[in-house]
C-alpha cells in the first residue's frame, strides 16, 4: 500500500471517529439523566454484563477519561445497541425525529471507518473514500440541522471530494460524485416520506386516466380504424384496371337484360302471327 493511500485511509478513519463521537455525545446529552462521560462508561459496563455477546471484544473502559478516547467501535456499540436485555433501555436513536435515517447514517459511518481501518492497497483506499462520501450524504439525511450544522456538513462534503481526488477516483466521471450542498428542510422531508415518488406515481396515474402518455389506439394490433372515403376514391381513380374490372359485371347484366327483352318481343310477335304474314 502506497504512503498516499495509507495516509488517506488514516484520515478517513480519523474523520469517522470524530463524527461518531459527535453523534454519541449529541444523543447522550439529549437523553434524560446524567450526561457526563462517567455516566456513559457506567452504562457501557452495565450493558457488557447484560449483553456480553453484543459487547464482545470491547476495549478496557477503565482507562477512558475523555470523549476524544472514544472511537467509532465504542460509539456505535452504544448508538446501535438493540438493548433487548437492558434493565433500563435508552434507545438513543429511537428518540430522534427520524430514527431510521439516523440508523442508516450510523451504519454508513461505521462501514466507512472499518473499510479505512482495514485498507491494505490503493483499491481498498479508494473504496473507503467512496464509502465515506456516501456516509456524509447519509449523515445529512439523518442529522442535518440537529447534530450537525449546514456549514459542518459542507466541510465534510469537501473532505470527501478531496479524498476521492487524491485516490484518483476524481478522474473518473462515473465514480466522482457531483458536488452536493446540504438540502433544505423541505427536501429532506420529501426524501424521508417519499412524497416525490408518490407525486410521480399520481401523475402517471392521471396521465393514464386522461389518455396522455399512451400509444394511440389506431396503432394497436387488432384495433378497428375508420377508412377515409376520399382516400378510397383517389385510389380508385389512380387504378384504371380496377375500374375496368368493376365495370365488367355491370355490362354483362345489361346484355342479359336486353336479350331477355328481345326474346319476349319475339315470343309476342310469334303469338300474334306477325312473323308469318
Amino acid at each position: 500500500m502506497s504512503d498516499e493511500s495509507l495516509q488517506i485511509a488514516f484520515e478517513i478513519k480519523t474523520a469517522c471517529d470524530e463524527i461518531s463521537r459527535r453523534l454519541l455525545r449529541w444523543h447522550w446529552e439529549k437523553k434524560p439523566g446524567s450526561h457526563s462521560l462517567d455516566a456513559l462508561l457506567q452504562h457501557m459496563a452495565q450493558r457488557q454484563k447484560e449483553s456480553p455477546d453484543y459487547y464482545d471484544r470491547l476495549p478496557d473502559l477503565s482507562g477512558k477519561t475523555s470523549w476524544q478516547q472514544l472511537d467509532t467501535t465504542l460509539c456505535m456499540r452504544v448508538l446501535l445497541d438493540p438493548e433487548k436485555e437492558a434493565s433500563r433501555p435508552l434507545d438513543l436513536l429511537g428518540d430522534t425525529p427520524h430514527p431510521a435515517a439516523a440508523r442508516r447514517a450510523c451504519n454508513a459511518i461505521r462501514t466507512a471507518r472499518n473499510e479505512a481501518a482495514h485498507a491494505s492497497d490503493a483499491r481498498e483506499g479508494t473504496q473507503a473514500a467512496i464509502l465515506f462520501n456516501e456516509a456524509v450524504e447519509s449523515l445529512e439525511e439523518g442529522y442535518a440541522g440537529t447534530a450537525f450544522k449546514t456549514a459542518e456538513l459542507e466541510q465534510y462534503y469537501r473532505q470527501a471530494e478531496e479524498y476521492l481526488r487524491r485516490c484518483g477516483a476524481g478522474k473518473n466521471t462515473e465514480t466522482k460524485p457531483e458536488r452536493r450542498s446540504p438540502r433544505n428542510a423541505a427536501d429532506r422531508e420529501n426524501r424521508r416520506t417519499g412524497s416525490t415518488g408518490r407525486s410521480g406515481a399520481q401523475s402517471r396515474s392521471t396521465n393514464r386516466k386522461n389518455g396522455t402518455g399512451s400509444r394511440s389506439t389506431q396503432n394497436r394490433p387488432g384495433s378497428k380504424t375508420r377508412r377515409n372515403p376520399q382516400s378510397a376514391r383517389n385510389t380508385r381513380r389512380k387504378n384504371p384496371h380496377r375500374r375496368k374490372r368493376d365495370a365488367g359485371p355491370n355490362r354483362a347484366v345489361v346484355i342479359l337484360l336486353l336479350l331477355i327483352a328481345l326474346a319476349g318481343l319475339l315470343a309476342r310477335a310469334f303469338g300474334m302471327g306477325l312473323l308469318f304474314h
